[in-house]
């Protein structure tokens, strides 16, 4: 099962990465254009970030450190990949 499961992600995403023409190759270096301008982080003229903004950077927040304490939990626990559902990570 662990071996199915394994070959299917990877050619869904091999699938997805050529429908959508391997956008994160193409936009790879716009990223760190965008970054290095500051474009990125523009506050409107009031000195306040957009709501767009502000919720990107909240649910960014919230699901990155879920997964960190996720993966440590599991990890401490001893708790088998399959069962966690992060099996290259246990």
């Amino acid at each position: 099962m662990g071996k199915v499961l394994l070959v299917l992600l990877v050619g869904v995403g091999i699938g997805f990465t050529v429908a959508s023409r391997f956008v994160q190759f193409r936009y790879f270096g716009e990223m760190f254009r965008i970054l290095g301008s500051g474009q990125a982080f523009k506050r409107n003229k009031h000195g306040h970030l957009s709501s767009f903004q502000a919720l990107v950077l909240s649910v960014a927040g919230r699901v990155g450190g879920g997964n960190i304490a996720g993966v440590a939990v599991a990890i401490t626990l001893g708790i088998q990949g399959r069962f966690s559902g992060c099996g290259w990570w246990v």
